[in-house]
């Protein structure tokens, strides 16, 4: 059996479905957390304006498969104003809207009811708080309390983002009981583990090796990739949930010059972006490096983002995956079309 043209040429064209465009606000941070990715304080400079934010939505919009815009930072709730009038553009345009935040503006209940109203009334739909040991460094608890009562009164769809270590007191089982949550199964308290990526990449050696062993260390294939489109704080777009220093090697375009949909286009022609969603940037590594007298190990890694890392800090690296990635095109489409399922009988043809 044989592929049609016509369905091959549906197909390439299906690749293109990202559902969660993700806006870095910016990188300004009031916290500086350890494990933080982007490295984000204070003294990180620059942002979204209000119109890029617009611009980015708009564009988003314009994309079938487009679900949701979530504005992330650093903490964006430090453009509180642009982040409400672009809540209300998405929700204008059929787009849900989501906030991460720490929380760091919830210091009391009446604050936390106010900006959370505030949000809600203009069409925000879910919020997921970031709390663990490093966040409580700079955050209190009852910030975080303040924070949950004020979403459940407004009935936003609510998780909590917990980041764990070895030897993390902050756990989602601990948090859950100190909100006094735990008849409260419709909130999702849930644990990542932290990448040894950004300022956590700069941790004691023997935190990173205590990664490597955790059970919930994931070195699959990336789901992100593709799927996620993220803008940065300057307008570059990325075609996945950008949770790696902003490498101008992961850029695929910018909103002012070929915009969102454009970029994705050709981020889903690029077979590197393709791979790492089939195998993950671990599998690809551990295979080129296969014969290198020190290779690199499926095991070497805590996690998909820490591999990426690697592949695109280095423009060495980055080279030699393309390469390969280039030359395993066919492969990969092929298993692109076998994991889609078979076409419609109209468009195979039966093989002679």
């Amino acid at each position: 059996m044989a592929f049609g043209a016509q369905y091959l040429s549906d197909f390439r064209a299906a690749r293109v479905t990202p559902t969660n465009l993700v806006l870095n606000v910016t990188l300004k941070c009031p916290l500086k957390c350890s494990h933080c990715c982007f490295s984000s304080d204070m003294f990180h400079g620059g942002h979204l304006s209000a119109a890029d934010v617009h611009r980015c939505i708009q564009q988003a919009a314009q994309i079938p498969s487009m679900e949701i815009v979530h504005f992330v930072g650093g903490d964006p709730m430090l453009h509180a104003d642009i982040v409400a009038d672009a809540v209300a553009l998405a929700a204008s345009l059929g787009l849900r809207a989501g906030i991460t935040t720490s929380a760091f503006w919830a210091k009391s209940p009446a604050r936390a009811t106010a900006s959370v109203r505030r949000l809600h009334a203009a069409g925000l739909t879910e919020m997921t708080l970031s709390y663990d040991d490093p966040h409580a460094e700079f955050v209190p608890l009852r910030f975080i309390a303040n924070a949950v009562t004020a979403a459940r009164e407004c009935g936003l769809l609510l998780r909590i983002a917990v980041v764990v270590e070895a030897n993390s007191k902050i756990t989602a089982a601990t948090l859950r009981a100190d909100l006094g949550l735990q008849d409260e199964p419709g909130i999702n308290i849930y644990e990542t583990v932290a990448n040894s990526t950004g300022r956590a990449d700069g941790t004691d050696e023997e935190t990173q090796a205590a990664r490597l062993h955790h059970a919930s260390a994931y070195r699959g294939p990336c789901e992100s990739v593709l799927h996620t489109v993220t803008v940065d704080h300057e307008g570059g777009i990325r075609p996945c949930c950008g949770v790696l220093p902003h490498y101008d090697s992961l850029k695929v375009g910018h909103i002012a010059e070929e915009g969102i949909e454009a970029a994705m286009r050709g981020a889903a022609d690029d077979p590197l972006y393709r791979w790492i969603r089939l195998e993950g940037p671990v599998a690809i590594l551990a295979a080129i490096t296969a014969d290198d007298p020190v290779p690199m190990r499926v095991e070497d890694f805590d996690g998909i983002c820490t591999a990426c890392d690697r592949i695109f800090r280095s423009p060495e690296l980055l080279a030699r995956v393309r390469e390969a990635a280039e030359a395993r095109r066919p492969q990969i489409e092929t298993c692109e079309i076998l994991l889609a399922g078979p076409p419609a009988a109209a468009t195979v043809a039966a093989a002679p």
